[in-house]
């Protein structure tokens, strides 16, 4: 009688808990829906939503802790309205700590998701750093949205939102800077800066088979461009 007992207080405190972390997902939720409504639409809730979904993706096939995933997802550009750099400076990094304070995330995942976050935009494409599961898998998920045909409309969308031409063929190629948040280039030569040494840069094996289809969607792009600015086709 005694154990029936205490199976039901287990069962009864996981229930709660997981109540618990509903109501502060679901806080967060909302709150962002209000601070990412100042950002650019590429950096957004729109975004925001599809990482939580790529990254909860990859953590079911890799692990990971969906709690940290989720939040660091609605957390991660919160700041973003202030400058692509800013947004992940230290000041701006307090701010969303006492943030996510003030929504009561428990304690205990504070520091891992402020360290997701932290880390989420390191694009040193040389060499990798030591990381948690969910930083790794938080890094997939938000460069999985830079691929594929929304990855192409964010470049274009972000590249005129912050002034930079349009670009044409003979901007098809590295610049000799590494890249860099905040970097201004034409649009066309963000692919060939960022975009396409992501599909390379994915930590997870998930990832990088989601990647390759969206990486191979770009290079098609790319090559139709230089086809169609000629007026070959």
């Amino acid at each position: 009688m005694g154990q029936a007992k205490e199976k039901v207080r287990f069962f009864l405190t996981i229930y709660k808990t997981q109540q618990r972390i509903e109501i502060v997902i679901e806080r967060i939720k909302a709150r962002a829906r209000r601070v990412l409504a100042h950002n650019d639409d590429a950096h957004g809730y729109d975004h925001a939503e599809r990482v939580e979904n790529l990254a909860v993706a990859i953590s079911e096939h890799e692990g990971g802790d969906n709690l940290i995933l989720s939040v660091a997802s609605y957390m991660h550009d919160w700041c973003a309205s202030g400058g692509r750099s800013y947004h992940v400076s230290e000041e701006a990094l307090s701010k969303i700590k006492k943030e996510l304070e003030t929504l009561k995330l428990p304690a205990k995942k504070l520091e891992p998701v402020m360290e997701v976050i932290r880390y989420h935009e390191d694009y040193d494409f040389r060499e990798k750093q030591k990381l948690s599961l969910e930083c790794l898998i938080f890094q997939d998920a938000d460069r999985l949205d830079a691929l594929g045909a929304i990855g192409i409309g964010r470049c274009f969308y972000t590249s005129a939102t912050l002034n930079c031409p349009f670009g044409k063929p003979s901007d098809m190629k590295d610049t000799t800077e590494q890249y860099h948040i905040g970097q201004l280039t034409p649009a066309i030569q963000h692919f060939y800066t960022k975009l396409l040494h992501l599909k390379d840069s994915m930590n997870t094996n998930y990832a990088k088979q989601l990647a390759q289809e969206r990486h191979d969607f770009v290079v098609e792009f790319l090559r139709r461009f230089k086809d169609e600015w000629k007026g070959k086709i």
